[in-house]
């Protein structure tokens, strides 16, 4: 009897503490989180009982249920659009664009490392920390608040980019639709970007080409620098010949259309994701501006942005917290945590809010939090009248953790290409992180409210 106790009750519920610290442990040392996480999945089913059914209803519903396939699928070919972005110049495009279009030079600072986010790869920030640095400097912004602006205005737009990997993932792993996610990511995308532009934006600033724009004390910003070649008007070519308002928005168009395909036909038409993900890879392999060698050009990017342009890591990394997510979601310990944990407000806040956010500070994954943590949270709501809420509000607060990780790739790399100091950026970096923290709790307890009146 009580060997069958021990088997039975407590080692599901062992298993999974063994996995989860594994995971944590494995991914503070840079172990690979999707390879981290497949371990951890076959040390909780190892140690649950029924071990072998369980990894085979996670393989199952990871690679071969026509959900979990659509989501690898949609990884891969956003990471293939991101390489032929990359081998187009379209990325160098937009930020010209906007450089070249936008007359206020906080527009520039605030659009650069937001088009960057556009580009959904891990530590993607670094590449906007140049053109920051300088426009920062023509702001008379310290290094943190470059740090902050860079990381804030990059990641705000995820709390609803529609093609964003951890929203993805949590779509999938919870059934929820995006327009769950769409009016509470706004107004939090919306409260994180106001805060942080009151934070690191002097109230008055030099328009792009005045006297003055593009100086650190006396000395004046390099024709070679990064905003310099990004925007004539700063290296003191305005007036020259160089392309008018009309071309340079053309140009940002064209730039911007293997995305623009993408979110217009995964919202508003009637198509899978991995379809309108395909259409925008083909429309940034063929459609370019004229003049150039058309079907040269085209190889071009084929051979570089599709033939060697799925990031395989990406995709292990999303497929390795899939399975860590279903099979703990077959764990027994689940079944047995809804018979023993009573949907109360502590259990809901717990499981909701404060293991995510802190899970997704340890490990500097926003991804692997939400794959860890959703799992644990279904059983808890799966009988309540409205639980879609409670879903949307651990997303919302895990990812508030995952800004101001230690472990945050973006976070660390700008912080380091800036000379910034780490402790004085997170000072500025905990007040809007902290506001989207204080949004989710008000979200998490409108549907406990909700649902437990």
């Amino acid at each position: 009897m009580v060997a069958c106790f021990w088997r039975c009750r407590l080692m599901p519920y062992l298993g999974l503490a063994v996995g989860t610290v594994l995971l944590l442990v494995a991914i503070r040392n840079r172990v690979h989180v999707g390879l981290a996480a497949a371990v951890a999945a076959l040390v909780v089913a190892a140690m649950s009982g029924n071990g072998m059914n369980m990894l085979a209803r996670a393989l199952h519903d990871t690679i071969i249920d026509s959900s979990g396939l659509t989501l690898l699928i949609s990884i891969a070919l956003i990471t293939m659009m991101g390489s032929v972005m990359k081998a187009s110049g379209a990325m160098d495009g937009l930020m010209r664009g906007i450089s070249s279009l936008a007359r206020d030079s906080r527009w520039v600072a605030f659009l650069i490392p937001s088009l960057m986010g556009f580009l959904s790869v891990p530590g993607a920030a670094v590449f906007s920390a140049p053109m920051v640095d300088s426009v920062g400097d023509a702001l008379d912004m310290s290094p943190e608040q470059k740090v902050t602006a860079n990381i804030m205005f990059r990641h705000a737009w995820y709390y609803i980019y529609p093609i964003s990997t951890t929203l993805l993932l949590a779509q999938q792993v919870s059934g929820l639709p995006y327009s769950a996610f769409l009016l509470p990511g706004s107004i939090a995308a919306a409260v994180v970007i106001l805060s942080t532009a009151r934070l690191v934006f002097p109230r008055q600033a030099p328009r792009m080409g005045t006297p003055g724009i593009g100086q650190t004390g006396s000395a004046p910003l390099e024709i070679g620098s990064p905003l310099a070649q990004a925007n004539p008007t700063v290296s003191g070519t305005e007036g020259a010949a160089g392309p008018d308002a009309s071309s340079m928005a053309l140009s940002l168009l064209l730039s911007a259309a293997p995305i623009l395909v993408i979110l217009i036909l995964a919202l508003l038409a009637p198509v899978s994701f991995p379809v309108a993900a395909a259409f925008g890879v083909l429309t940034g392999v063929f459609v370019m501006q004229p003049g150039k060698l058309y079907w040269q050009e085209v190889n071009r990017r084929f051979r570089e942005g599709v033939v060697h342009g799925i990031d395989w890591l990406v995709v292990a990394t999303v497929a390795g917290t899939v399975f860590f997510g279903k099979t703990v979601a077959n764990s027994p310990a689940l079944d047995l945590a809804g018979d023993s944990i009573s949907t109360s407000l502590g259990s809901l806040l717990l499981f909701g809010i404060v293991i995510p956010t802190l899970a997704s500070f340890v490990i500097g994954s926003h991804t692997a939090a939400v794959a860890m943590t959703v799992p644990l949270l279904l059983p808890l709501i799966a009988d309540l009248p409205v639980p879609s809420g409670f879903v949307v509000a651990l997303f919302m607060a895990s990812f508030s953790g995952y800004l101001i990780s230690p472990a945050h790739v973006c976070l660390t790399a700008t912080v380091q290409y800036l000379k910034a100091d780490m402790k004085r950026s997170w000072q500025l970096l905990i007040i809007p992180s902290g506001l989207g923290l204080l949004l989710a709790l008000a979200f998490w307890a409108w549907q406990a409210f909700l649902n437990l009146a």
